[in-house]
C-alpha cells in the first residue's frame, strides 16, 4: 500500500509535458492598438456622434410627445 503511494506521489509531481510560451499561438501580424479597426480617436469621434445622436433623437421624442415645450 505504502509503495503504490509513494509512486502516485512520484507521478504528480513529475512533469508530463513542457509548456511552451503562448507567443507560438498569437497570430502574426496582428496589433493590439486597434479595436474594430479604429484607432483610439476615431472610437472618440463614433462614441462622441452616438451620444450625439441620441440626445437628439431623446429631445425631439420629448418634443413630440409633448412633454416640453419651447418658449
Amino acid at each position: 500500500m505504502a509503495g503504490n503511494m509513494q509512486d502516485l506521489r512520484r507521478e504528480a509531481l513529475m512533469e508530463d509535458e513542457i509548456i511552451e510560451g503562448y507567443e507560438d499561438y498569437v497570430e502574426r501580424g496582428v496589433s493590439s492598438d486597434k479595436i474594430f479597426g479604429m484607432t483610439a480617436a476615431e472610437r472618440m469621434f463614433v462614441s462622441i456622434g452616438c451620444f450625439l445622436v441620441t440626445s437628439l433623437a431623446g429631445f425631439f421624442l420629448l418634443l413630440l410627445m409633448e412633454k416640453i415645450a419651447l418658449p
